[in-house]
Formats: structure tokens, sequence, C-alpha cells
């Protein structure tokens, strides 16, 4: 994002001092990230997979051609209707995130860390054969070798919150 021009974020609980409000406003206009209906932005609320499926599509070349209903659903747990259909169809037909074996996407779980990770490096064009190792090993390590990491503060096997996935994209 370097020069961007920002404001600061308008954020109930966020302090327009906190260094990371302009960023978290930038990436509020890019609708990366969306803050509540009620002026808040929640950082310490976990993400969940329908939200971060919106996610990666606002942050890729197919934010302007996806909206949230679809006309259809590759997964018996998200109806067509379902707010994030759209959204969720697309990151998994470009491979940046996966269902269930059992044929569900699971769409109110929580975002791990090494979903995040892998999602967030295959939107930038990694592919398995660049994860060294078995999952989540490989992709962990492609993650922190990037930089990608800097001030997270979640660890493998655990949820990403709102706060963890700002940072995560604004590295």
């Amino acid at each position: 994002f370097g020069g961007v021009s920002v404001q600061a974020a308008a954020f109930y609980d966020v302090p327009d001092d906190f260094w990371a409000a302009p960023y978290i406003s930038n990436l509020e206009s890019r609708g990366i990230i969306s803050g509540y209906g009620d002026g808040y932005f929640l950082p310490h609320n976990n993400v969940q997979r329908c939200e971060y499926a919106k996610m990666l599509v606002s942050a890729s070349t197919y934010k302007d051609q996806v909206s949230g209903a679809s006309n259809s659903s590759p997964f018996s747990d998200v109806p067509y209707t379902h707010w994030a259909a759209g959204y969720i169809k697309t990151a998994v037909s470009q491979g940046w995130l996966s269902g269930y074996l059992d044929g569900t996407y699971k769409p109110d779980n929580t975002v791990t860390l090494e979903e995040a990770a892998t999602g967030v490096l295959k939107l930038l064009g990694y592919t398995s054969e660049d994860f060294s190792g078995s999952y989540p090993y490989g992709q962990i390590a492609l993650y922190e070798s990037l930089g990608l990491d800097a001030n997270i503060t979640a660890s493998q096997g655990s949820s990403m919150t709102r706060r963890n996935m700002m940072y995560l994209f604004y590295n």
C-alpha cells in the first residue's frame, strides 16, 4: 500500500491515532475487510470461512465480477442464496480455498492460520509445487519466509481474528 493516500479508520473501537487505522480504512475502502454496520471494526472477532472467501475475492482481480448470492453452489451446506455463495464458489474454483471431503464447506467455521496463509499464498500465485513438505508445514514455512507473519499473533491450529487478517492482507 506504499504511496497510497489513506484516511483514518472511522470505527468506534479503532482510535484515529492507532498506527494501523489508515491501513484498516484502506482495506475497507478496497472492500477487503469491512467494518460492521454499527460503526465497529471488532478486531478481536474470529473470521469465518465465508468471510474469508469474500476477503480473498475482494483482494483479487475478480472483485468487480462477483456478488454474494450465486446461481448455484457446489456445497450442500451453502445454499445459492447464502450471502457469500458467489465468493465461496469463486475462491474454491480459483483454488484459494477448498471444501471438505464430505462435500461441505462449513461457512460458519473459523479460519485457521494455516488456511489463511495457504489462501493468501495461492492468491499470490503460489502452487502446491511451491510448498515443500506436507500440509501445513510447507505453507507455513513459505508464509513465514515471505514475512507474511509480521504482527500476526495466531499460531498453527488457532483461529484468525479480524486484526490478524488485517495484518495478513497488509503484509
